[in-house]
């Protein structure tokens, strides 16, 4: 309805928008002062023990709040690792502080399955639960396993595998827009900025391009680390192991005597997102550790140790022939 001819209509006040965000702002901030306030108000015994039961992130968030917090948090996160893992493997990424150490550790970066699927990998889960226990490969290769996730949706991706099949094997990270390509690890691939796939090869593997070669053998555990820094690896190898070796076009095997830990840091000079990535060929098998539980890992320990064979007493000669 239109108002008479002669009558100003005076437009109705409106709050302003900022005045509103304004005294969003406030109260927030005051509630975040409230909380801070409770939380310093507690004795230290029962707000170190508060913090135990929080997540990386959130001790990361408690870390920026003042530098009585910013001390506790580092030292939170130092307990949690070393219960946890004990002081060695806690303390493995060189370079990073406890709380990034805590943020890697509870990093488990799961598998494209669907790709992995089309590439013929087989996944066996853990019964009850969608985490990834074990990867197969029967088809001949080069085939590419991937991570599910890049670094465009997560600042540290982390896988931990060790293997049981074939030594042939790669490890590296791979451009997203290359994640299509068979070879795009094995390779090294470029895509369209002229950006390629970076990581290492097992000592066997033939026409590797990448820039490393390291002893891989049966056994062997590695982890692959990728931050916005740096794209980082460690290679466990075992105390037993036997290495595979080319000799007169045909694999030999010899024990092996180099160090049992090697390590590979490379600068993550990446404009683009990456993704993780393992080449594998016919015969490969993967025993995924990163996403299992500590007694998940030691049951998965106690299955691979071998069968000691009942000591024969002195004196008891040994029978031969009896079925």
């Amino acid at each position: 309805m239109e108002p008479p001819d002669g009558v100003e209509v005076m437009r109705p006040s409106k709050r302003a928008r900022s005045d509103t965000v304004l005294d969003e702002e406030v109260a927030l901030s005051q509630q975040h002062e409230d909380c801070e306030n409770q939380l310093l108000s507690l004795p230290d015994g029962v707000l170190h023990h508060t913090l135990l039961f929080l997540p990386a992130n959130a001790l990361t968030t408690l870390n920026s709040v003042c530098r009585y917090f910013k001390k506790l948090t580092h030292r939170v996160a130092k307990e949690k690792l070393v219960t946890e893992v004990g002081y060695k493997q806690a303390a493995r990424w060189r370079g990073y502080n406890w709380l990034q150490r805590l943020a890697i550790e509870e990093t488990a970066t799961r598998f494209d399955l669907l790709r992995g699927e089309a590439q013929r990998f087989m996944f066996t889960e853990v019964t009850n639960s969608k985490a990834v226990r074990e990867i197969r490969l029967e088809e001949p290769g080069p085939r590419l396993l991937l991570s599910d996730v890049s670094t465009a949706q997560a600042p540290i991706l982390r896988w931990k595998l060790q293997l049981r099949g074939n030594n042939a094997a790669e490890f590296g990270v791979v451009p997203l827009d290359m994640q299509d390509h068979a070879k795009a690890l094995h390779k090294c691939m470029p895509n369209t900025a002229d950006e390629r796939a970076t990581g290492f090869s097992s000592a066997i593997t033939v026409g590797s391009l990448l820039p490393a070669r390291l002893p891989v053998m049966k056994n062997t555990v590695v982890e692959i680390l990728a931050t916005p820094r740096e794209i980082s690896f460690i290679v466990y190898n075992p105390e037993d192991g036997a290495e595979m070796i080319w000799q007169n076009n045909s694999t030999v095997s010899r024990p092996y005597t180099g160090p049992r830990e090697l390590r590979l840091q490379l600068p993550n000079n990446f404009k683009c997102p990456v993704k993780l990535a393992v080449t594998a060929w016919q015969r490969a098998a993967f025993d995924v550790l990163h996403m299992l539980s500590p007694q998940e890992l030691q049951q998965l320990t106690q299955q691979q140790q071998p069968q000691q064979q009942p000591q024969r007493p002195k004196g008891v000669p040994r029978q031969r022939g009896v079925t």
